[in-house]
Parts: structure tokens; C-alpha cells; sequence
């Protein structure tokens, strides 16, 4: 019977929109600073707008896309569509595969945005499941990002062996984590370091959960004030 079955494939396009937010008094006479914003799983872009609203008004280019792959998330009381960035079943490999392909769909964002606006240097930040793909994508990019933000996540130092050590790297968690324990989160930044990326920023909330605090967002801000600088 299994000599009569054949498997093939056919490409399937969807357009996943994105939101910018332009710095106060935008011009294109001068390059910006731009930051591209990662939602959770489940989350959209409009959220993580939403988390991190105290910092829009920076004199930055702000990005919030969609995550490509779109699923229903089903509740008591209605349905609704949640958005992901990777897709994960616990095979290390196939998330590595699914990584890589999200990443080029950032790197086309990027050239997108990059065609339309002036842009100077560049940061990718993300929520939990955007977190583990900020730190996956710009540490192998270094020629396009400047630095990665993990909040609520971990970054995948596994995944970095082979990654240049340019880029900085940081990590902002809830000390109260229970989605991500705090511990793992702090010690992969530290094999990060081990690696050798010099310039890597740990930063708790102890009253925190799985979020994005307030005291989380503020540190933020200094941090990408410092690192696009």
C-alpha cells in the first residue's frame, strides 16, 4: 500500500499585516533609531503596543508585527484568533527550522521598512515567545540589529554556538515567573556570556509574574536608550 502514496507540498501566502509608530516631529531628512516589538503567543501586535506604550513616545521608529502563524484559541465564552511566531512540539530541530523561517520574515520586514524609512541602527524585543525569536534572530544578524531584548522568555544560547558575539543581549523577568522559571532565564544569559557576547544586562522584577511590568518596561527604556545610542 505504501509503495502507491506520494507526498508533495504547495506554497500557501498570507499577508500579515504590521503597525509602525513614528517619533514625535518625524522627518526623513535623518536617520532613526528603530525597534521592532515582538508580541507573546497567542498576543497581536496591537498588545504588545499596548506593553510597552510608556516608550512609543522615544525618539524612535517603533515596528509591531503580527506573528505569522494564526490558531484558534478557544474559551467559554467565544473563540478567538491568537498569533505565534514559531511553531514548537518539543523537537529541538524542527523549532530551530521554524526559527530560521520566521527570522527571514523578519529580515523582509526589516528591508521593508528600511526601503520606505530612514533608518540608523536597529533592536529586536519581544514578549515571551517573541523574547526566545528576538534573541534567536538579531544575534544572527549582527549586521543589521545592534541588540536583542528578552522579556518573559529565555534566549536560546543553544542556538547561538555558531552566531557572531556582536550583538548585545539583555533579559528582563518576572522574579514570580511561573511560565519561565527566572532561574533559566538569568542562567542562559549567562552561557551567553560564556559564549562570549560582551555586553549582556539582566534585569528582575520580584513582584512579577509572566508580564510585562511597569519597573520591566522603565529599564527597558534605559537600556535601548543605551544600546542604540
Amino acid at each position: 500500500m505504501n509503495e502507491r502514496l506520494r507526498h508533495g507540498a504547495v506554497a500557501f501566502t498570507s499577508h500579515v499585516p504590521f503597525t509602525l509608530v513614528l517619533p514625535q516631529g518625524f522627518s526623513p531628512e535623518r536617520a532613526w533609531p528603530l525597534v521592532i516589538a515582538l508580541h507573546g503567543m497567542g498576543h497581536n501586535e496591537e498588545l504588545m503596543r499596548r506593553f510597552v506604550g510608556a516608550l512609543v513616545d522615544r525618539p524612535w521608529i517603533w515596528a509591531f508585527p503580527r506573528g505569522p502563524h494564526s490558531f484558534e484559541m478557544r474559551q467559554p465564552e467565544k473563540i478567538r484568533i491568537g498569533h505565534a511566531w514559531y511553531l514548537f512540539d518539543g523537537d529541538q530541530d524542527a523549532l530551530r527550522r521554524s526559527m530560521q523561517a520566521t527570522a527571514q520574515h523578519l529580515l523582509d520586514l526589516h528591508d521593508l521598512i528600511r526601503r520606505d524609512y530612514p533608518v540608523a541602527t536597529s533592536a529586536v524585543v519581544g514578549f515571551s515567545q517573541g523574547g526566545y525569536l528576538a534573541g534567536y534572530v538579531a544575534p544572527r544578524n549582527p549586521e543589521r540589529f545592534k541588540a536583542a531584548a528578552c522579556v518573559a522568555g529565555r534566549i536560546k544560547h543553544e542556538f547561538l554556538q555558531d552566531a557572531p558575539r556582536t550583538v548585545a543581549l539583555a533579559q528582563f523577568h518576572g522574579g514570580k515567573d511561573e511560565n519561565v522559571a527566572p532561574g533559566l532565564a538569568q542562567e542562559a544569559l549567562e552561557n551567553c556570556a560564556a559564549l562570549g557576547f560582551k555586553d549582556t544586562h539582566f534585569f528582575s522584577d520580584p513582584g512579577a509574574g509572566h508580564e510585562v511590568s511597569a519597573p520591566m518596561v522603565s529599564e527597558l527604556g534605559k537600556w535601548l536608550e543605551r544600546v542604540l545610542a
